[in-house]
């Protein structure tokens, strides 16, 4: 099982912030204006003030909402 750092995943999605921290807050805005993408997440014990690293079952639910941020089209 691999975990993924929040931080890593927000820059994939936002490649364009000039920092991490940056990249966190837009990928956080993000996940709350998706009602549903935050409902499932928090079913799996997800808290949105305090994800620093995201289990693969969160991060397949993230994928399915918004999207690959990895793959190339």
């Amino acid at each position: 099982m691999v975990y993924v750092r929040f931080s890593k995943l927000a820059q994939a999605y936002f490649p364009n912030c000039s920092t991490a921290s940056n990249a966190v807050r837009c990928l956080s805005r993000e996940i709350k204006r998706c009602k549903s993408l935050l409902e499932k997440l928090q079913e799996t014990g997800y808290k949105p003030y305090s994800h620093r690293v995201l289990s693969p079952k969160q991060v397949d639910i993230i994928f399915a909402e918004l999207g690959n941020p990895f793959e190339t089209i």
